[in-house]
């Protein structure tokens, strides 16, 4: 047993062969203790005086050739130990080497299986799941390279053929190898995936924000009076300075584009995509700026509303004035009425606190209850024939009164 040459074909039988020479070995412990125990009682008689029932010699030759049998099985044991450690290194070595090339076959087909996504969820998911496999095929090269150091040991004791292990040793070099490469090529499909979905979602967020910025800029609504249209007038600005803010955003979709895989940036679909922002961008622009001068415009209508209408109650009160006011047959309240009239006419003829100036808008607004370009209330005419009636009577009451003062 000790003497064969047999050391295993396989890790398993060198296991199995390990474990019979370490029950062989116990045997041959047990075997020395009985066998020293067996020379010390032989080497006593030996030494015996008088009586010897053997030659000494003899005796001292047969415990010398006992002790020199033992050691060399000892011998034999040791070597044939040391001879099964090392098959257990090598075929350690060989199936080490045989799972880090199963490992590597599993990759590579679920790497050839894989796709790049066909949107921005599926894509970051294969993202996650290639980041996984990174740090699995980070530990793997730190067990490969420890595997590798095994070999390097084997060949270095030179126990072995090292024809096989070499070649093995290159095999999964040239393997692991390979598939570096093509997880370093899936992974820039990935990204480049990632990078044009990210780019088609943020587009596709712009046109989206691009159609709602549409829609409240090419409102209709313009207020109903001066307050409403200037909150929506304020509303308005601050959409325009949204829309302004985006401009960048639209500007860099050609350099974000330019950016992209050729797969994916020589697209007829997103090249196409980027241009119908670009019209839309503008568009919006166009309409913010048109809104912008139909909002100024209806708020002068709206403003020129109230100057009317501020006019019409001065009217109405200048009227009714000059319907209560009596005309005195004394001089001095005949001058006081006067001076109340200069005051009454702020010593001008008489006018509206301000002529309402109509100026047609730019943007469709027409001209609101067929005013004219130089509007009075209608009820100013009225007012006219008063204060001309009214003047009349005060002139005739005053030379009358001076008449008779004279006389």
């Amino acid at each position: 047993l000790l003497v064969s040459k047999d050391l295993g074909k396989h890790l398993l039988e060198v296991e199995d062969l390990l474990q019979k020479h370490g029950l062989l070995e116990a045997d041959i412990s047990a075997q020395t203790e009985r066998v020293q125990a067996l020379n010390t009682a032989a080497l006593k008689f030996s030494e015996l005086e008088g009586y010897q029932p053997c030659d000494p010699q003899i005796i001292c030759n047969r415990v010398n050739h006992v002790q020199t049998c033992l050691e060399e099985l000892e011998e034999l044991a040791a070597k044939r130990r040391k001879e099964l450690e090392d098959s257990r290194q090598l075929w350690t070595f060989f199936q080490e080497m045989e799972e880090a090339e199963a490992w590597i076959r599993e990759k590579e087909k679920i790497l050839a299986a894989k796709t790049c996504g066909r949107d921005l969820s599926s894509v970051m998911t294969l993202t996650a799941k290639h980041k996984t496999m990174l740090g699995e095929l980070g530990n793997r090269r730190a067990l490969l390279h420890q595997t590798m150091k095994k070999g390097e040991k084997i060949l270095a004791k030179k126990s072995f053929s090292s024809v096989g292990i070499q070649e093995k040793m290159r095999e999964v070099c040239l393997r692991w190898k390979k598939l570096e490469e093509v997880t370093g090529l899936h992974q820039q499909r990935l990204e480049d995936a990632l990078n044009f979905f990210q780019f088609s979602a943020e587009t596709d967020d712009l046109v989206a924000w691009l159609q709602d910025a549409y829609r409240i800029v090419s409102s209709d609504d313009f207020g109903h009076d001066d307050y409403s249209t200037q909150a929506l007038l304020r509303k308005h600005r601050a959409v325009v300075e949204e829309v302004e803010k985006h401009r960048v955003a639209v500007m860099s979709l050609r350099q974000q584009l330019a950016l992209l895989a050729p797969d994916h940036r020589q697209g007829v679909d997103v090249q196409i995509r980027v241009v119908e922002v670009e019209q839309l961008y503008g568009e919006v622009a166009e309409v913010a700026v048109l809104r912008t001068q139909w909002l100024q415009d209806a708020l002068a209508v709206y403003r020129m509303f109230s100057e009317v209408h501020a006019c019409e109650v001065w009217v109405d009160e200048k009227e009714q004035w000059l319907e209560r006011m009596e005309v005195p047959e004394e001089l001095d309240e005949v001058e006081v009425v006067q001076h109340r009239w200069v005051l009454g006419g702020r010593g001008r003829p008489w006018r509206p606190p301000k002529a309402v100036v109509w100026r047609p808008p730019r943007c469709g607004f027409g001209s609101p209850g067929g005013l004219h370009p130089l509007f009075f209330p209608p009820s100013w005419n009225r007012v006219v024939e008063l204060v001309e009636t009214k003047k009349g009577q005060l002139s005739s009451a005053l030379k009358i009164q001076n008449f008779l003062l004279e006389c």
